[in-house]
Parts: structure tokens; sequence; C-alpha cells
């Protein structure tokens, strides 16, 4: 799937992409069960509410973020069954790939499913801030021109 980036799109593209991220989103914590506890999953669940209608930019959410995400990286740690050397290039210079070895965690089904999942709220999050961000200097241009 080919993306515009964000500098690129209009209003109406980001507003829409983090619509579609933020239902996307949504369906899939409630699928996995994001959340280590019964606390963890109420917040999140309760979290979920608005994006799932479709109502990404509500301000009364801004600070539930933070947190769901904070969740998200406790669940993923949590899901952590060992771990593999793996090597790690730095560089690449023609034909010399220089690089270390690095112990890497190995995660279960489950854990694997989260980190998809953490990926998905992180790229909701930028497309619902730059959309933010769009509307908010959308504004002042008017405002700054209307005088």
């Amino acid at each position: 799937m080919n993306t515009i980036p964000f500098s690129q799109q209009t209003l109406e593209d980001g507003a829409t992409a983090a619509v579609r991220l933020g239902r996307q989103f949504a369906d899939m914590a409630r699928d996995i069960g994001a959340g280590s506890t019964s606390n963890d999953q109420g917040f999140v669940f309760r979290t979920l509410g608005r994006i799932s209608d479709r109502r990404p930019f509500d301000d009364r959410d801004d600070g539930s973020w933070h947190q769901v995400h904070r969740i998200l990286d406790a669940d993923i740690r949590s899901e952590i069954v060992g771990t593999e050397r793996r090597f790690v290039g730095t560089t690449s210079d023609d034909q010399i790939l220089d690089g270390e070895m690095l112990d890497c965690p190995v995660y279960s089904e489950r854990g694997e499913r989260l980190l998809v999942l953490r990926k998905l709220l992180d790229d909701f999050l930028a497309a619902r801030a730059a959309t933010l961000d769009r509307a908010a200097a959308e504004k002042a241009i008017r405002r700054m021109t209307s005088g």
C-alpha cells in the first residue's frame, strides 16, 4: 500500500487516516485483550470508546494515550519467553557489513501481536497529531489573513 507522507496530505486525508488507524487499533486491542491485569484492560477498553466510534480527536483522551502506551509496553514485556543472539547490522560499506551481536527478546505469539498493536498505536497517534497540527495551522493562517 502506498502511503502519502503526512506533510503532503490534505487535512481530510490525515483525518481519514487517523479515523481508520484508530478504529483498527481499537478492534485489535479488543481482540488481543490488551493489558496484563483486569484494571489495565478496563482502562484500555474505556479509552477505546471514542476511537471505536470514529471520534479520534477528542482532547479528553489526550492524557489517556500515554497511559495506554505504558500498559502495552508492560504487557509486551510480560510476553518475553526467552532471548536469542542476533547479528544487527549498523553500517554497510560496499561489500563490508559492520554490526554487533545482540541478545534480542523472543516473544510469545501474543507478544508478537502486541508488538504489531503498539506499532498501530504509534501510527494512529502520529496521524492524529499531524491532523491536529494541520488543522491548527490552517486555523492560524485564516486568522492571520482575515485581519
